[in-house]
């Protein structure tokens, strides 16, 4: 009869279920009568076939239930082994260790605990290993270096640590102690109880030939194996190794009566190694014959590091083995590396020769914990891993890090892996995976975070706690289940909420259910039963959030069932709060949309409305977007609220203004200044004079009097003119083009009024600037009565072209236009600076934040830290479409006066945030070859077009990752980053439609301006103003500033300032006591050396 074999230490000692046991048994006798029959090996074969088959088909197992194994702070789950009885008993470590003791807990089959001991000298006891022996007890083993006292016996055989076994029954009380060491380091590993009922205790030693240590040591660490009688009298000792060091991880009684050995080796040929890599760790086996003496040693090892973790004899007196391995496939290894660490498992025969090897894992890091062979002939690997779904793995991550299990076939190839793990940031580690009695699996390990989540039903702390998950066998397909997989209850300050019901049922059979959930006092559980369960909730005394608990339905043998209860606890008192919209613009009969948005407490559900809204103006009432073509141009206010809809009365809005333009207003305004409507000889429309302000005077010639230089004499006959006056004209934001009709029909025409060119002049400013300074009709047009045209272009960014004309001196004559003409040219390219930007380094630096520094950096370099690649985000959420976009980033090259040319690389992934990105977690994904930034050593701005992507980009989340890095060069380039007070990194950005004045402010900056007069320009934020502004003093400035408001009737206001102002001071500027109209007013900036005038535009 086929029987596994017995644990070497802390696996499982797991007892057949008979119907296995019959099972191989037969086998076993088809094997004997195959040898008689030809017809029965055909039988055999066939039978083979249809087992594999089946092995294959096996089902990835369920959850039956997962615990958490009662926390001792402080004691950290160290070793776990299942025990005869279904339960486990665990050994824990003390951290700090400096007084650690051997501390065991034994828990039954259902998670109780029985008893605990702890067994301790006076000075430092670490335990390592525990076996369960035949008569029902316990054997410890560990390292010690206490003296004789309390429940130690022996003497200490060195000032180091030796070896320490503690014998005890199965209740936990102790029966006897052994101290075994030399006179250097002794640490035990591994237990074996034997046939005859003795032991073979196994481990790493530094110690030479003294104590009871009867050989001397071959290297640095060896393996030191000591046989013992059943009261652990020593009968005789071995020590193996090589010329380095070499780790035991394992001690067994081989079918054959010998025993054999295994661990990890650094050593190469040497001492009692035969095979090996000097350079590399290898998995080393060793066996012995009865008496102790080596009968030979396997080496196991690809081209790298490879860590044996674990050992066991399979039914065909072979061993499978596991550990970790970095090594690529090579060597002894068949399969390439999947990550930086992987599960290797090997399979030998009863003679040491390998038969198979499997590369197991994901991209991340697997740490192996165990190995065991199954009743069907496979092995179970079980381990922990923080990859995401990758290699072998097929589940993707759910906690930091996970347990991680593989069912292999008996050939080694995988039947199913299973990913089991706890919140997000949880960070579970398998101790070891182990057979149960029923056919499952039992893993056992730690976990250490609070929350609950994906497997963990439980609560824990953030220390490490025992967590244990019990799994059905492949085969069970018995399953609890609700019939919903959530219920929601809604508190809106009621006394009493309803109860709410669902099914609980079986897919076969009539087991015994029981209901538990996370600890919350608000959830009142019903009785254990399947069939309809009413829950109800009570949520008095708590504040308003979300809460929620899950409940767990188990049966022995069944796949658990898991409900969420969800409890809102709405906030009916805290009103919203609507996100300002800001007013708006709109050229009839388009279409206005935008959408409002609010922030509403816990549980309210939003309500948008409009108030005293024009016709036809809507808002949806959940989304808030806003819609409205209106037909008649003029100025509509309303209000926009947002209200709870379970709560009316709690609400908050504001009044906004939408101002709607002319159709013509989007493409040219003309304007007959001074006089009615006019149609020119070549058909454009002259409006009647409109759109001015400031002192009403206008002037006309007779209608008889000839104007030179054009055939339309009547448009310069009449004009506007006076001492002061401007010309308020709406007009689409962007790039318009200015023309400025004249005539003199004063100065030269009558009789003792010479026409001195000097007798007019007049300055007209546009949006602030002055573009016609001194200006003298006559000295421009040559002579009176002769038409002449002045042209300039203006930027306009608030939907209002401001032109002010104004008297030179008191001895000259007022202005006088005749006619204005304002032709729309082009959209204004809106500039962005960036939401984020950072850079990275590499090496021991890989994991610091640069993200607040006022440069970023670039260099290629192998010295990792010197390394740097910097990354940049920008939003795209204000624009519905672009036509062109040019990045532009200002810097140089710091280290030479060479041209270095870097690569500016387009991400799809924009998951990383400035504060937070590191060379560790910088985002990776598509990566699109944008151009090239060609740096030199003199600091300037550099660009790139990255019309294409951008677009992408914006159709795909509004959101656009730039990297920028170095191929070679090695030199470092500097830019400045958008936390620089000037020559930030801009994406300069055209569309189809025009950019409305609130997307313009929120760009931060002006456009059309290059960089140089940005840092040199005084600068006001926010614009509109209430009652008080931001001032940026440009550099052009010196010395003192003072500044004056102007309204447009010229009238001066004095402006206090907080502080003396100067060049590259910023300063909040309030004008709540100026009792201000709405309107436009002029700012005037002056210093000993320049005099600037910025456009204000005053909002109640």
């Amino acid at each position: 009869m086929m029987n596994l074999p017995l644990p070497t230490s802390c696996f499982t000692r797991t007892r057949l279920i008979s119907r296995r046991r019959v099972d191989l048994k037969i086998i076993e006798s088809t094997v004997h009568w195959q040898k008689r029959s030809g017809f029965w090996k055909l039988c055999l074969m066939i039978s083979g076939v249809l087992l594999l088959a089946a092995s294959s088909l096996l089902a990835q197992p369920a959850i039956e239930w997962d615990k958490a194994y009662e926390p001792v702070p402080g004691l950290t789950p160290k070793i776990v082994c299942p025990t005869d009885d279904g339960g486990i008993i665990v050994g824990r470590a003390l951290y700090p260790s400096d007084n650690a003791n051997y501390i065991v807990v034994k828990y039954d089959v259902n998670g109780n605990k029985e008893w605990d001991k702890t067994f301790s000298g006076n000075k430092q006891d670490n335990l390592n290993a525990i076996i369960q022996t035949s008569d029902g007890g316990y054997l410890l083993g560990g390292s010690s270096n206490s003296d004789p006292g309390q429940d130690k016996t022996d003497n200490a055989y060195a000032s180091s640590v030796d070896y320490w076994i503690v014998k005890i029954s199965a209740n936990g009380s102790k029966e006897w102690d052994k101290t075994y060491g030399g006179s250097r380091a002794d640490n035990v590993r591994s237990l074996k109880q034997t046939k005859d009922g003795g032991y073979l205790v196994g481990g790493n030693s530094l110690s030479s030939r003294d104590g009871i240590k009867s050989e001397s040591s071959r290297g640095a660490h060896d393996f030191w194996v000591i046989k013992t009688t059943s009261d652990g009298t020593k009968e005789w000792d071995k020590t193996i190794g090589g010329n380095m060091a070499d780790s035991l991880v394992y001690v067994d009684e081989t079918a054959s009566g010998n025993y054999i050995l295994g661990g990890t080796s650094l050593s190469g040929i040497s001492g009692d190694k035969t095979d090996g890599d000097a350079i590399n760790h290898n998995f080393w086996i060793v066996q012995l014959a009865p008496d102790g003496s080596k009968l030979w040693d396997k080496s196991f090892s690809g081209y790298n590091y490879d860590n044996m973790k674990s050992m066991e004899r399979t039914s065909d007196g072979g061993y499978i083995i596991a550990g970790e391995s970095f090594s690529p496939i090579g060597g002894d290894k068949t399969e390439d590396a999947f990550g930086m660490r992987d599960y290797w498992v090997i399979k030998i025969n009863a003679n040491g020769d390998k038969q198979w090897d499997k590369t197991l894992g994901g991209t991340g890091r697997e740490l192996l914990a165990s190995v065991k062979q199954t009743p069907d002939g496979g092995y179970i690997v079980g381990g922990s891993s923080s990859s995401d779904k990758s290699g072998n793995k097929t589940e993707a991550r759910k906690g930091s890090t996970d347990y991680w299990i593989v069912k292999l076939n008996a050939d080694g190839s995988i039947a199913w892996d299973k990913t089991i793990g706890g919140a997000r940031d949880t960070n579970n580690q398998l101790i070891g995976a182990f057979l149960a009695r029923d056919g499952g699996y039992l893993l056992c390990g730690n976990s250490a975070g609070a929350a609950t989540g994906n497997d963990r039903t439980v609560a824990m702390s953030n220390s490490p706690e025992l967590w244990v998950v019990k799994l059905v066998s492949e085969t069970n397909t018995k399953a609890l289940a609700f019939s919903s997989g959530s219920l929601k209850f809604i508190s809106n300050g009621n006394s009493t909420i309803p109860a709410q019901s669902v099914k609980l049922s079986a897919n076969t059979g009539t087991p015994a259910v029981t209901l538990k959930n996370s600890k919350v006092s608000w959830l009142t559980l019903p009785a254990p039963a399947r069939g309809s369960l009413p829950f109800t909730v009570n949520s008095a005394g708590l504040s308003p959030e979300k809460y929620t608990s899950l409940v767990v339905a188990t049966a022995p043998g069944y796949a658990r069932a898991l409900l969420k209860v969800n409890l809102h606890v709405n906030d009916v008192t805290t009103p919203p709060v609507l996100n300002s919209i800001g007013d708006k613009e709109v050229t009839a009969p388009d279409t206005l949309t935008f959408t409002a948005k609010a922030t509403t407490a816990n549980g309210q559900t939003k309500r948008f409305s409009l108030i005293g809204a024009p016709e036809g103006a809507t808002i949806g009432e959940s989304d808030g977007v806003f819609s409205w073509a209106p037909l008649v141009a003029g100025t509509y206010r309303f209000v926009v609220r947002i209200s709870v809809a379970q709560v009316p009365e709690l609400y908050d809005e504001e009044t906004i203004s939408v101002r709607v333009l002319n159709p013509a207003a989007a493409t040219s305004v003309r304007i007959n200044a001074g006089g009615g409507a006019y149609a020119t000889s070549d058909g454009r429309i002259f409006e009647a004079d409109n759109y001015y302000s400031g002192i009403d005077r206008t002037s006309t010639i007779g209608a008889d009097v000839d104007i030179l230089s054009t055939t339309d004499d009547e448009l310069y006959r009449s004009g506007r003119s006076s001492d002061y006056f401007n010309y308020n004209i709406p007009v689409t934001n962007g790039i318009v083009k200015v023309t400025l009709h004249f005539a003199e029909t004063y100065w030269g025409v009558y009789p003792g009024r010479p026409g001195d060119k000097d007798r007019r002049r007049f300055n007209v400013s546009a949006e602030g600037v002055v573009k016609l300074d001194n200006y003298s009709i006559i000295g421009h047009a040559g002579q009176p009565l002769n038409a002449v045209q002045e042209t300039f272009e203006v930027v306009v960014v608030d939907g209002v072209l401001n032109l002010a004309f104004r008297s030179t001196a008191e001895m000259r004559d007022k202005p006088r236009v005749s006619a204005i003409e304002v032709e729309f040219i082009n959209n204004i390219p809106t500039i962005i600076t960036p939401v984020a930007d950072a850079d990275v380094s590499y090496g021991v630096n890989a994991s610091t934040n640069y993200g607040n520094e006022p440069a970023l950096n670039v260099k290629a370099t192998s010295v990792p830290e010197l390394r740097r690649v910097s990354y940049l985000k920008f939003s795209l959420a204000d624009f519905s479409d672009i036509t062109n976009a040019k990045f532009r980033i200002y810097g140089y090259n710091h280290q030479a006066d060479t041209r270095v040319n870097l690569n500016l690389i387009g991400l799809d992934n924009d998951d990383w945030t400035e504060t937070g990105i590191t060379a560790s977690n910088a985002p990776t994904g598509v990566m699109t070859a944008l151009g090239t930034l060609s740096v030199t050593r003199k600091p300037e701005y550099f660009e790139v077009g990255i019309t294409e992507f951008a677009r992408a980009q914006l159709a795909r989340d509004k959101t656009l990752t730039l990297r920028i890095d170095q191929t070679f060069g090695g030199k470092r380039i500097i830019f400045n980053s958008r936390e620089n007070a000037a020559f930030r990194p801009e994406l300069i950005i055209n569309t189809s439609e025009p950019v409305n004045s609130v997307t313009r402010l929120a760009a931060e900056e002006l456009p059309n301006k290059n960089a140089e007069t940005d840092a040199a320009s005084s600068v006001i934020y926010p614009n509109p103003v209430r009652t008080q502004f931001t001032l940026q003093v440009g550099n052009q400035h010196q010395e003192a500033v003072a500044l004056q408001l102007f309204n447009e009737a010229g009238r001066a206001y004095n402006i206090k300032t907080p502080e003396m102002l100067h060049a590259g001071a910023k300063a909040e500027i309030s004008i709540a006591d100026l009792s201000l109209g709405e309107g436009i007013y002029l700012l005037k900036v002056q210093s000993i050396s320049r005099s600037e005038v910025l456009k204000v535009m005053v909002v109640k």
